[in-house]
């Protein structure tokens, strides 16, 4: 049975490489080759949303560097899909319904509800006190531990709670889709960036169908 979308799930674009500072043009351009431009929604250089770029072709996009952005400072580049399609990648998570609610099955849907109970703390809900992974509870924190197998061990204990949670509720189900049951979920890696004080974890979940998707949650 579909459900509202109330997480988007939206891929990050694999960039190749950024091959030159494009010659002839009276702002700063840089050219960008990677997988497929042809969806792109959203552009963030240095965390700031540029809107003043260009689709080329599927692989080629030439994007403008604001003034205030000297070519040494050329630290973060994310690409954006409008689309989710289970890139290697992964996908960026927004909370929000939109101006446009719409209806999800499948394995978005299944991602949407791994996401959601990841996050949920221990307690937030008086009919199922013992649900969630409390992923939430970790944020504003992990950034501050020196060691990162203590941040490793902390986000691993979430997914594999979460994953277990899941499974033992969908066991009572009759009539589930298999793209919607949880097979498993895995946490490939974490990153982190002390200047932005945040983590990025980025979670395989796999469905009984065969069906597979990555999210990358910002904490």
């Amino acid at each position: 049975m579909p459900t509202l979308e109330v997480i988007k799930f939206r891929d990050i674009v694999r960039i190749k490489d950024i091959t030159r500072y494009v010659p002839n043009t009276v702002v700063p351009t840089i050219e960008i080759l990677g997988d497929d431009f042809s969806s792109v929604e959203e552009v963030y250089l240095n965390d700031q949303k540029i809107t003043a770029y260009t689709i080329l072709n599927k692989s080629t996009m030439w994007l403008e560097v604001p003034a205030y952005t000297r070519a040494s400072e050329l630290r973060t580049l994310e690409i954006i899909s409008g689309n989710f399609t289970k890139t290697a990648t992964g996908s960026k998570v927004e909370f929000k319904i939109g101006t446009r609610p719409k209806k999800i099955e499948g394995i978005l849907k299944l991602t949407q509800l791994f996401t959601k109970w990841l996050l949920q703390s221990p307690g937030s809900d008086i009919f199922n006190p013992q649900r969630g992974g409390g992923l939430q509870d970790l944020v504003g924190n992990l950034v501050d531990i020196e060691r990162m197998d203590h941040i490793l061990s902390s986000i691993t204990r979430a997914v594999n709670t979460t994953s277990t949670q899941i499974r033992t509720s969908q066991s009572s189900v009759a009539g589930m889709p298999l793209s919607e049951r949880l097979l498993d979920a895995v946490l490939l890696d974490v990153d982190r960036n002390m200047e932005r004080l945040e983590a990025r974890a980025r979670v395989h979940v796999m469905s009984m169908a065969g069906d597979e998707a990555i999210s990358a949650l910002n904490l």
